[in-house]
């Protein structure tokens, strides 16, 4: 997979990646990097693409689980709420 790949597949859901992590942060600024660091994984791990069935889907769980990190690092019991048991 290279960058014509990623540049027509991901950098297309760079806005609702933005909205599925901004509506976790409720910070525009650590959405924003959130998605660069969702974007950046992505890429790193494009060697895997291949097993990935659902590449958007991957990206929203990447993102999500990002955006959970960051903000309830520190607060287990709210992470473990938004766990997908």
């Amino acid at each position: 997979m290279g960058t014509n790949e990623f540049t027509t597949k991901i950098l297309p859901l760079k806005n609702n990646l933005f909205r599925v992590v901004f509506r976790i942060t409720g910070d525009v600024e650590q959405s924003e990097q959130i998605v660069q660091e969702v974007l950046l994984k992505v890429w790193e791990d494009r060697d895997s693409w291949i097993v990935i069935e659902n590449l958007p889907s991957y990206c929203m769980m990447v993102a999500r689980n990002l955006a959970l990190r960051e903000t309830y690092s520190g607060d287990k019991e709210r992470m473990e709420r938004y766990a997908v048991r």
